[in-house]
């Protein structure tokens, strides 16, 4: 079959919407929280059969954990299979227990589809899936080969799955993230996540009859709160939160030791090594007081670099080519993308499903926008 590019989003709506409208159904119906093993396991099950009835070569990664689901790899040649993959990443696991579609049930209201996960991101796992599918009936190939990875733990940093994303990523050109979409625009820069723990060492005393001879470990690290807070700066984008506070063991104790642990989010790397510095200076106000410092990289920025840059110019050229103009935005919050951005791979994100409220309750996707942002898909694996 031989279609020209305007008429791809109107051939995906009128032969391909009710068939994905099923697929959306199958998927969300195989409830998979991230823990659980076999449920997860029967996604990847489901994957499975319908990238095996596409021709791919499948690969099974263990995720070596009892409570994770495996990782799924499918692979097919592209028309040059010199030039490196284009590897497009969506996860399998949701936030959502087992028993959710009882109160939550995968449904079909005016434009809006809903279901746990349709939005994080199973919607993704059906567009990949779908798009390879449209390829293939228009008896089309891709220039590059194509590299799909399914994985089972991204909605607990991806514990499991990293060591794959990143030697995966590490072989390809291109990867493509379907997380869900924001408005209608895609995500060329997300915020990374640092945490830090700081701990405070004072000295015991009895508050009534020794009050003088302690240190007050709480105190210190109210101190040290204060500076923290003030690291925060909207106008960069960098956010600074001091979370959670413990220490002391009864009130007529003077506190030896206080606890704060810190939720950072920096646009750029430097803006994270920068604040990293900051905080890994920090020394105490009180006479006698000790800080302890442990500094975790939780994610690294997906920072806006020349080659997302670049990528993004040509979707957005394909998608001129569809009929419409593709924006660009941020967010702070992280995904996949953020690992393999960080390895210097052009990464875009943000290609999944149009939608919302992810994690929430009303989340869903919107039907009316299924065959435009597919089409785009299908346009980058084919000619990127």
């Amino acid at each position: 079959m031989r279609i020209e590019t305007e008429d791809l989003i109107k051939l995906i709506e009128t032969e391909y919407q009710d068939e994905i409208i099923d697929f959306f159904k199958e998927i969300i119906e195989i409830e998979s929280p991230t823990t659980d093993r076999e449920a997860v396991n029967q996604v990847g099950e489901l994957i499975r059969r319908k990238v095996n009835s596409l021709g791919a070569e499948i690969e099974i990664e263990p995720s070596g954990a009892e409570d994770r689901g495996d990782h799924i790899i499918a692979r097919w040649p592209g028309e040059d299979n010199t030039l490196k993959p284009i590897l497009v990443i969506a996860h399998m696991d949701t936030v959502w227990k087992k028993g959710t579609l009882a109160d939550m049930p995968f449904k079909v209201e005016d434009n809006k589809i809903y279901g746990p996960g349709i939005f994080d991101m199973k919607g993704a796992v059906v567009f990949a899936i779908e798009a390879m599918k449209i390829i293939q009936d228009l008896n089309k190939k891709t220039k590059r080969p194509i590299t799909f990875l399914f994985n089972s733990d991204e909605e607990i940093n991806s514990t499991t799955s990293r060591s794959v994303i990143n030697r995966e990523a590490l072989k390809s050109e291109y990867v493509l993230i379907l997380e869900g979409g924001v408005g209608e625009a895609v995500l060329t820069a997300r915020k990374g996540i640092l945490y830090f723990k700081v701990t405070a060492k004072g000295k015991a005393s009895h508050a009534g009859m020794d009050h003088e001879k302690g240190i007050n470990a709480i105190e210190e690290i109210s101190n040290q709160v204060i500076k923290i807070q003030r690291l925060t700066d909207y106008k960069v984008g960098t956010t600074v939160s001091c979370g959670v506070i413990s220490g002391g063991t009864r009130t007529n104790v003077i506190p030896a030791k206080a606890v704060l642990e810190i939720d950072a989010r920096v646009p750029t790397n430097a803006e994270s090594e920068r604040l990293i510095k900051e905080i890994e200076s920090l020394t105490p106000v009180l006479e006698g007081a000790e800080l302890d410092i442990y500094t975790l990289v939780k994610r690294p920025p997906l920072d806006r670099t020349d080659g997302i840059v670049d990528l993004y110019s040509k979707a957005k050229q394909f998608a001129r080519e569809l009929g419409y103009e593709l924006e660009e935005t941020s967010t702070g919050a992280i995904s996949d993308g953020n690992l393999t951005a960080a390895l210097g791979i052009p990464t875009l994100d943000g290609l999944g499903p149009i939608g919302d409220g992810a994690h929430a309750v009303y989340e869903h996707i919107e039907k009316d926008k299924i065959a435009k942002r597919l089409a785009l898909l299908v346009k980058l694996l084919e000619k990127l």
